[in-house]
């Protein structure tokens, strides 16, 4: 093509357009038609490749009919560019044959909805769709480059894109697959019981070792109802089932919970490993808070069913839990029922001293809760006391999935895999938006972090609103640099308003009816990922850091069983933990890719950062810029740093890659 001409890629004509199409005298190479039935179809697009004349032909249930051309026009025409009609886009060539941004036109809504689905079968290939907005972004490479830009999205195309992102969404069977599982993964039921009208049976039927693994020290969770749980020459559980027992039948006040606890459990048990003799809290949420009618509810049905619970719980769980220790890899699956049980325990506050089997595991009995004196704390209350009383109206028949998975790093500097498909959005959230995919939980080394204490940011948060991941507290050791720990079937029980100190617990208008795997495990698959913490922003800009939250999400997203479902994230130790929000987006884009997963990028409210984020993934993008070459980006910028004269790390990676453009 010389230079008195320019191409002219992908134009649309529509059924009903008004413009005359006369002047563009055609020289066409490709032509390609499509209609919006693509949009909504299953099946391959149509397609005609024809060499002189437009075809157009009514689409199915009289929708328009799109035409896309691929012309080679003469430069005089685009003096009358009105009559083009839709010229969606223009690359002047020059004597050096290069296209220019400067030269680019604006394309049409219209060419744009064709373009999305025109060489591509899915339309997410194409859009990086925020469901929530009123227009989106997509791409198309033009003559080496990637035009882009910003479109009005009609009520349909909004539909479409959101039907988009739902494709995305993946509902298979999660690991393990429990008929083919290692020794390591250890399940607590018989799965030929497994049903989703009851609960499925424990494993084995009768309990065959009463000291459930007491005595392998580090091995098993040291259990309350262990005939090796002694104080005195006496069997604790003995005196914690007569304490427990009182519960049974309704209470008149909130203090004949205390009772047991403090002049049974504190004076014979608790003492030894606890001086907790306040609950502020609990009586605040009691007298306070609950409303006359769910605090009689609560006293004489609710907690006289947690009693039940744990007195439940030898019966329930029938051999030795083993704790998913560091370094090693492996699982545990229990039954809703079981995971229940569990908590109605760590409630009454009867797990023995843990810090004598292993200072490597998380507090689990909420005894710390109970004396805290802060708003959210009670909120925090009101979300357990609200599981335990939908629980007690219906019992769940599913089954949870506890897994801790390891990895070694891989060599970035040589990785040349491309970058993984972004999608961000400002508005929404993990747990809401997630569904069907994988979603991070910005975790601390030690699982659920402060749920029980005085925490209240994003991990604590989610393990409020699904009480049933605080069973992964009680089976987890501290993670280590190379670990991560996947929550799979946990249910969502309540809704929330707030973050930190303003958090308040709602209840959710509508259950969630998300789909079942065939192990009857909720399709909720939850991974936590900790990341380092920092007091100074500025030292975070260290590779050998970078490297060690690169391995971390990179493990996080390791494909066990060769579903590519999607991450869902946000700014994973961008809060009190200090981490760079430019940094730790592209940590997690350059992770996911090396697992080969698309990245939804939630930035909880930031719109602005949304856009930057989106900005910079277009020009890497347009840059082909593989995850090794961004990794050796981020390498430079952290060797030039300077805390106090340094740009940005996107507008680095921006100058960068134009002056590498520019050199070429």
């Amino acid at each position: 093509m010389n230079d008195d001409h320019i191409e002219i890629e992908d134009c649309v004509i529509e059924e009903n357009n008004t413009h005359s199409i006369d002047s563009l005298r055609q020289k066409a190479v490709l032509k390609r038609q499509t209609t919006l039935d693509a949009f909504f179809s299953n099946e391959p697009n149509r397609k005609v490749f024809i060499s002189d004349k437009l075809i157009r032909r009514k689409a199915k249930n009289n929708r328009m009919s799109i035409t896309i051309t691929h012309s080679v026009i003469s430069k005089s025409k685009l003096k009358s560019r009105k009559s083009f009609g839709s010229v969606v886009e223009e690359v002047h060539h020059g004597g050096n044959g290069k296209g220019s941004s400067d030269d680019w036109a604006r394309m049409s809504g219209v060419m744009k909805k064709a373009k999305m689905k025109a060489e591509r079968t899915t339309l997410e290939k194409y859009v990086e769709i925020d469901p929530h907005s009123t227009h989106c972004t997509s791409s198309r490479k033009v003559m080496g480059f990637i035009y882009i830009c910003k479109i009005p999205i009609c009520s349909t195309l909004k539909k479409t894109l959101q039907l988009a992102v739902k494709s995305m969404r993946c509902n298979e069977d999660m690991y393990p697959d429990l008929n083919n599982r290692n020794i390591s993964d250890v399940v607590l039921v018989s799965i030929n019981s497994i049903s989703s009208e009851t609960s499925p049976t424990p494993y084995p039927a009768v309990c065959s070792d009463p000291t459930y693994g007491w005595n392998f020290g580090k091995k098993y969770v040291r259990l309350p109802y262990s005939i090796c749980n002694m104080i005195n020459g006496t069997a604790r559980y003995d005196i914690i089932q007569t304490a427990i027992s009182k519960l049974l039948k309704p209470l008149k006040t909130y203090k004949q919970i205390e009772v047991p606890i403090t002049d049974w459990f504190f004076h014979e048990c608790i003492r030894s490993y606890s001086r907790t003799t306040n609950f502020a809290a609990l009586g605040q949420l009691f007298e306070a808070v609950l409303n006359e009618t769910l605090r009689v509810e609560y006293l004489t049905t609710v907690v006289p069913f947690m009693a039940k619970l744990a007195l439940q719980s030898p019966s329930l769980i029938t051999q030795p839990i083993p704790i998913l220790r560091r370094g090693n890899f492996g699982s545990v699956t229990i039954s809703q029922h079981q995971a229940a049980s569990l908590l109605a325990h760590a409630f009454f506050c009867t797990f023995p001293n843990r810090n004598i089997v292993s200072n490597e595991l998380p507090s689990v009995n909420f005894c710390r809760l109970f004396s805290l004196h802060s708003a959210n704390v009670v909120e925090k209350l009101r979300c357990l006391m609200h599981y335990f009383h939908m629980i007690s109206k219906k019992m769940p028949t599913g089954l949870l999935t506890i897994r801790r998975q390891n990895s070694s790093a891989p060599n970035w500097s040589s990785m040349h895999l491309p970058l993984s498909e972004l999608y961000v959005s400002h508005k929404g959230t993990i747990e809401d938006d997630g569904y069907g995919m994988l979603q991070v939980d910005f975790a601390n080394e030690f699982i659920g972090g402060g749920v029980l204490s005085s925490g209240c940011v994003q991990e604590e948060i989610r393990f409020l609103i699904c009480p049933e991941m605080i069973v992964s507290m009680i089976l987890c050791e501290r993670m280590h640099h190379n670990e991560a720990i996947v929550i799979c079937g946990a249910e969502q029980f309540s809704d929330y308003d707030g973050y930190g100190s303003s958090f308040r617990w709602r209840p959710m208008k509508k259950m969630h009816s998300f789909p079942r795997d065939r192990f009857n495990r909720l399709c909720c698959e939850l991974v936590a990922i900790d990341a380092l913490p920092f007091s100074n922003k500025h030292e975070q800009f260290n590779i050998d850091l970078i490297d060690r939250e690169l391995l971390k999400a990179y493990v996080g997203f390791t494909v066990n069983n060769g579903t590519m479902k999607p991450v869902a994230t946000g700014n994973w130790g961008c809060g009190v933990f200090g981490g760079d929000l430019h940094l730790k987006s592209l940590i997690q884009l350059m992770a996911s890719s090396a697992q080969k997963r698309c990245l939804y990028y939630f930035t909880f409210g930031d719109r602005k950062f949304a856009e930057n984020f989106t900005e910079i993934y277009k020009i890497l993008v347009q840059a082909n810029i593989t995850v090794g070459q961004l990794y050796e980006i981020i390498k430079d910028y952290c060797s030039e740093y300077d805390e106090n004269s340094s740009p940005l790390l996107f507008e680095y990676i921006s100058w960068k890659i134009k002056e590498s453009t520019a050199c070429q």
